[in-house]
C-alpha cells in the first residue's frame, strides 16, 4: 500500500485509533475503531476496519480481518479467515425460560457460551453467529445467515437458521487440505503456495523442502 493510500485510508479515522495504529504496527495490525478493546489477542497482520465491536476476551489469528461496523463477542477466531461488514459474532442473548426478557429479570452473573470460528472461515455480510457455535475450517457461511449451530469444515451453509447447502469441495479434497494445514506455516511458505491456493496449480510447495528454500530468494 503506498503512503498516499495509506493517508487516505486514516481521512476520518479518530485520533486514539491512530495511536493504536502506532501502538500495533509492529506487528502488521491495523486497528481503524476505536471500539476494537485493546486488551483483546490480535495476530500478526490482523486488520480491525471502522465500527467494529471487539470485546476483551476475543482472539484473533494471523491476517485475519473484520470488514466495517461488525462486532466480535466471547470469541476465538482462527488465522486466515474474512468477517464481512455488520456481522454479530456471540452477541448477548436473553433468556427466554424467565418470565420476563427485561433486564430485570437478568440472573446477576451471566455466563458466556464462547463462539469458535477455525482457520480460513469466510463469514458473509449481515450474518449472525450464536454463542456456543463451532464453525470448522474453510467453512463458508452465506450473507444474511443466522447460525445457531456447528458448522463443519468445508462446509457451506446458509438461511434462517443457517442449513446445510454443500461442501466446497470432494471429502478426498477435503481431508488433503486439513492435513496440510497450510494456514499453519510460516508467512513466507504460505506466499510460496499461492498458486496452489488459486488452484493455479496442483503442486504444494511444503515448509523445509528443497522447493520452499528455492523460493526464498524471491519471496
Amino acid at each position: 500500500m503506498s503512503i498516499a493510500s495509506k493517508l487516505s485510508h486514516l481521512a476520518g479515522v479518530p485520533l486514539n485509533c491512530i495511536a493504536r495504529l502506532i501502538i500495533f504496527r509492529r506487528r502488521g495490525v491495523f486497528i481503524y475503531s476505536d471500539k476494537a478493546s485493546l486488551k483483546a489477542v490480535y495476530g500478526e497482520g490482523v486488520l480491525i476496519e471502522r465500527g467494529c465491536f471487539i470485546s476483551d476476551d476475543v482472539a484473533i489469528g494471523d491476517y485475519s480481518y473484520v470488514n466495517q461496523n461488525s462486532s466480535v463477542e466471547h470469541a476465538t477466531i482462527g488465522k486466515y479467515c474474512s468477517i464481512s461488514s455488520n456481522v454479530y459474532i456471540a452477541p448477548f442473548e436473553h433468556c427466554l425460560h424467565n418470565r420476563s426478557t427485561s433486564p430485570i429479570a437478568h440472573p446477576d452473573v451471566i455466563n458466556f457460551e464462547r463462539a469458535n470460528i477455525g482457520n480460513d472461515v469466510l463469514i458473509s455480510l449481515n450474518v449472525i453467529i450464536l454463542q456456543g457455535v463451532s464453525i470448522g475450517d474453510g467453512a463458508v457461511v452465506a450473507a444474511g445467515a443466522i447460525v445457531t449451530k456447528d458448522v463443519e469444515p468445508y462446509e457451506i451453509v446458509g438461511g434462517i437458521p443457517a442449513k446445510h447447502i454443500g461442501f466446497r469441495f470432494s471429502f478426498e479434497e477435503i481431508e488433503e487440505i486439513k492435513a496440510k494445514k497450510w494456514w499453519e506455516n510460516e508467512r513466507k511458505v504460505v506466499e510460496a503456495n499461492t498458486g496452489w491456493l488459486k488452484r493455479q496449480t496442483d503442486i504444494y510447495i511444503a515448509p523445509n523442502s528443497n522447493e520452499e528454500k528455492n523460493c526464498q530468494g524471491f519471496i
